[in-house]
């Protein structure tokens, strides 16, 4: 459930960038792009939390690339 909720952020991520460069940061649709990774960032964030209680929090490392990002 983390790592699909770390691609959707990311995917959101590069179509806020690309709407902003386009159309400027103040777009509606590019603020509804920011408050959509809000959400999912909230969702991790509880899978995080979630996860520390138990005992079993996992790392991540985040690498990018020009044109790409990685989870591993």
């Amino acid at each position: 459930m983390r790592d699909v909720l770390l691609e959707k952020i990311e995917l959101l991520r590069q179509r806020m960038v690309n709407m902003g460069l386009e159309f400027g940061l103040d777009h509606p649709e590019v603020l509804h792009y920011s408050m959509q990774i809000d959400q999912l960032h909230n969702e991790l964030n509880q899978i995080d939390h979630n996860l520390s209680k138990v005992g079993r929090k996992k790392k991540y490392r985040f690498y990018l690339t020009e044109n790409n990002a990685f989870f591993a």
